[in-house]
């Protein structure tokens, strides 16, 4: 973790909920049950550091991603952001003091061919943030997006260029200026490498490093590869079925996970030991969970090869597992979970 971990968080999150509401066909469309796609989330993002959020596919942590940026609105808790000169909350919002909230939180997607105009060039996209800001135009705007193009390691000569004539790597590069070129302090990093070649993925995340160094960023760091989020972050937090069921440090979630989730996500990590190569052996199998029927007790334990009884009838509160870690497992204390040794 860095050296600003005593500061105030740049980052707030609160009691997060956001609920989808489902209606039945038809003309009346009656409310028939909600998914929970974030449900109670609380963390903080300090200055300079990454937070990783790890889990499947339909965990939720896109959508926590969308929330912090106000892409969508939650449902209940909530989202303080602190800029250099205010605080946001994101309650509070309005159309005049949003262009203020997203000079300091950006987002760079997954995909970046759909999040780029087809017809707009290389200098209007990036450009667009400092023009639409009122921050930049004319010659001054193309100056700075020459400048950030450049630090991205794209040229000049691109400038002019459309999204359709670039890979996908320089795509994502493009984005990542789009993202910068405003100076924010938090941006929030949804899958960023998961589209690319597994030979552009590295150069991307050692891309992201130095910007964060060099632009003094907070990351939020959301992937479903345990590969990519040991590389990138300072903390992770572990999502399963909307709710974050265990968080610590990347150090100590790699080498001893206290939740039997994560050490199933442990188990795709290749692992290098005094004892052999290979691969951890998987914890655990099976489908997460539906998330409009989830099963009574702890949401895992359908999946848990160590689940008791009292696994089945009770939730697991989210507690303190000393040294700042927190995890949701009836059975941390007992259970010797096997991690991954850098």
């Amino acid at each position: 973790m860095t050296a600003a971990s005593d500061a105030a968080p740049v980052l707030e999150v609160r009691n997060l909920k956001k609920y989808f509401p489902l209606h039945e066909k038809g003309l009346l469309r009656r409310a028939i049950g909600e998914i929970k796609a974030v449900d109670d989330v609380s963390f903080v993002v300090r200055k300079g550091e990454t937070v990783g959020v790890i889990g499947e596919s339909g965990c939720g942590k896109t959508t926590l991603g969308r929330c912090v940026a106000y892409l969508y609105e939650k449902t209940a808790g909530d989202i303080i952001v602190r800029g250099r000169d205010r605080v946001f909350h994101l309650d509070e919002l309005t159309r005049s003091n949003n262009s203020e909230f997203r000079q300091i939180v950006q987002v760079i997607f997954q995909d970046p061919f759909s999040s780029l105009n087809p017809r707009m060039s290389v200098l209007r996209s990036v450009g667009e943030p400092l023009l639409v800001n009122g921050i930049a135009s004319g010659g001054e705007l193309e100056a700075r997006v020459a400048s950030i193009i450049q630090r991205v390691g794209l040229s000049v000569s691109h400038l002019q260029r459309f999204p359709h004539s670039f890979s996908g790597g320089q795509r994502q590069r493009i984005c990542i200026a789009r993202a910068l070129v405003i100076n924010p302090q938090l941006v929030v990093a949804d899958e960023p490498v998961s589209a690319l070649d597994v030979s552009i993925q590295a150069q991307m995340l050692n891309l992201l490093k130095d910007l964060q160094a060099e632009f003094d960023l907070s990351y939020l760091f959301i992937s479903h590869s345990m590969s990519v989020i040991r590389y990138m972050s300072d903390r992770i937090l572990v999502m399963y079925a909307g709710k974050i069921i265990e968080s610590g440090s990347r150090d100590e979630i790699l080498r001893q996970p206290l939740h039997p989730y994560t050490e199933t996500l442990l188990s795709a990590v290749p692992k290098v030991s005094r004892r052999g190569g290979g691969r951890l052996q998987a914890a655990g199998s099976g489908e997460p969970p539906d998330l409009l029927n989830l099963p009574s007790g702890c949401v895992f334990h359908p999946r848990c090869p160590y689940a008791k009884q009292l696994c089945r009838e009770e939730i697991p509160p989210l507690r303190a597992a000393g040294n700042q870690r927190q995890v949701s497992c009836h059975l941390a204390e007992e259970l010797v979970l096997q991690g991954v040794f850098d």
